[in-house]
């Protein structure tokens, strides 16, 4: 029988101890890349949860527009005399016909896009009453305000985080168009022509046709940024975006979406194709 000095079992022992945990580290990094999708394109429906207030506490969907100067956190924010919430200073948001944002389609402005300057754009959101007005939101393939191509709506997961381009976000109002998206287009600089690399299409949910996917000018500022739980596709997104003319000009919107993801493909079924007559 072989008799080891305890000076060699301490030795032997502490080995032995890395050993367990460099394998004990290995194994939970491995944990770790499996727990890890990566980043994940979501193509589909953002459903809309309708804005809600209680007290101080806001949930859902809404908006804010914040007077030059100040801050989306703690504005001051411009109230809406037709909205009950926070004094007015935050717009509730309900779903419009199709339950909320169609990402990676379009969801166009109607031709006519206004009654009497009521915006008719009722597919994102159901229009609603700002300073005796009702405005309305599109996404569309050229936007009506800066005349600029743009994308359809992306959303990218990455763990929990969402990024999103919304530069197609169209506000309209009182006759009068308003791009409000993140990152926004460039200003406008006249009417883009479709050219021939254009060659993938992207369906518009509201005028049931396709359109050429636009080569999308450099859009500009931060992206819309959120949250994303994969268990429940619960989400969150916000941005803000600068007004450029009519009478808020130099304004900030500030724009919250929240509700649940619904997965769909990008296309519609065949059935759904047939254009309206």
């Amino acid at each position: 029988m072989i008799v080891l000095k305890s000076s060699v079992r301490g030795g032997i022992m502490a080995v032995v101890l890395a050993a367990t945990a460099v394998l004990a580290a290995g194994c939970g990094s491995g944990d770790t890349a499996k727990s890890s999708t990566g980043p994940e394109q979501l193509v589909g429906l953002l459903h809309f949860t309708p804005g809600a207030v209680d007290g101080n506490t806001v949930r859902g969907t809404w908006f804010r527009m914040v007077q030059p100067g100040g801050t989306p956190e703690n504005g001051p924010y411009m109230p809406n005399g037709d909205s009950p919430a926070q004094g007015g200073s935050t717009t509730l948001l309900a779903p419009g016909t199709a339950g909320g944002l169609r990402v990676g389609g379009y969801q166009s402005e109607p031709k006519p896009g206004f009654a009497q300057g009521n915006s008719l754009s009722d597919s994102i959101t159901k229009p609603t009453r700002f300073f005796a007005v009702e405005f309305g939101v599109s996404t569309n393939p050229v936007d009506p305000q800066t005349q600029r191509e743009v994308g359809p709506p992306t959303v990218v997961n990455n763990d929990g985080k969402l990024t999103a381009d919304l530069s197609a976000w169209a506000a309209s109002w009182n006759d009068q168009e308003f791009n409000q998206g993140a990152p926004k287009p460039p200003e406008k600089q006249g009417a883009q022509v479709a050219g021939s690399e254009q060659v993938r299409k992207v369906w518009d949910w509201v005028a049931h046709q396709w359109f050429d996917r636009p080569k999308s000018d450099a859009a500009q500022g931060p992206s819309a940024t959120g949250t994303y739980d994969p268990k429940t596709r619960a989400f969150t997104l916000q941005w803000t975006s600068l007004i450029v003319g009519g009478p808020f000009n130099g304004f900030t919107g500030v724009w919250h979406l929240e509700g649940v993801y619904e997965p769909d493909p990008a296309t519609p079924t065949a059935t759904a194709q047939e254009p309206h007559p």
